[in-house]
């Protein structure tokens, strides 16, 4: 069996199983955008604005895992930017070029995100669903369907027949990797997430790579 970084490659298995296309899962936050990045400058951005805050862990995963608010104060946060940023973020870089090929070259890809307020029936809930299809539009991502996620990430996978995930979210990698590759979304806060079929990329050319082997 072919490797990459000591485990299985998932191509090799697609190849060797003369499978046409794969369904490949796709991660909003963090894979498609740079939300840890988001953090970090208006998190510096609202702590000047409150006058308390400070950065307690720059490789933290969670809000008030990097700044040294409590719950209520990142909830707080998160009601003043949450809009903002899922207007405002840009889309990676190379995502949509890497997405656009995939598609083209036979595969499925399926969004599965667990984005605030996209599972909820209201006005709210239907406001953020529009904004993050406007977005994807906008940002160019191809795609065949999107899933708003308020279960783990794992049964999506299995109900929609994910054969392998691109994700960021450690809890999500480890988990997901139990029944299925993932490959590893690089960020700070992932960076010491490894193990059987998690295969980390650092970018969308490197993604690409790994999935067509070019």
């Amino acid at each position: 069996m072919n490797k990459i970084n000591g485990l299985e490659n998932p191509i090799m298995i697609r190849e060797e199983n003369r499978k046409v296309h794969m369904k490949i899962g796709v991660d909003l936050d963090g894979v498609l955008t740079d939300w840890h990045s988001f953090v970090i400058k208006y998190g510096k951005e609202y702590a000047n604005k409150i006058g308390r805050g400070r950065i307690k862990n720059e490789k933290g995963y969670e809000i008030n895992d990097v700044w040294d608010w409590g719950v209520e104060t990142s909830e707080e946060f998160w009601k003043e930017y949450d809009f903002f940023y899922a207007e405002k973020i840009p889309a990676e870089e190379g995502a949509k070029e890497a997405l656009k090929r995939l598609k083209e070259e036979g595969n499925e890809i399926i969004i599965i995100t667990a984005r605030s307020y996209t599972t909820q029936e209201s006005e709210i809930g239907a406001k953020m669903r529009k904004i993050v299809k406007k977005w994807l539009k906008e940002y160019e991502i191809s795609y065949d369907n999107i899933v708003f996620s308020s279960v783990d990430k794992r049964e999506n996978c299995r109900k929609y027949g994910i054969e392998i995930m691109i994700e960021d979210s450690p809890h999500n990698i480890k988990q997901i990797a139990t029944i299925i590759p993932v490959i590893c979304f690089h960020q700070p806060y992932n960076e010491q997430v490894q193990g059987k079929n998690i295969i980390r990329c650092y970018n969308w050319k490197d993604v690409y790579q790994k999935l067509t082997r070019e």
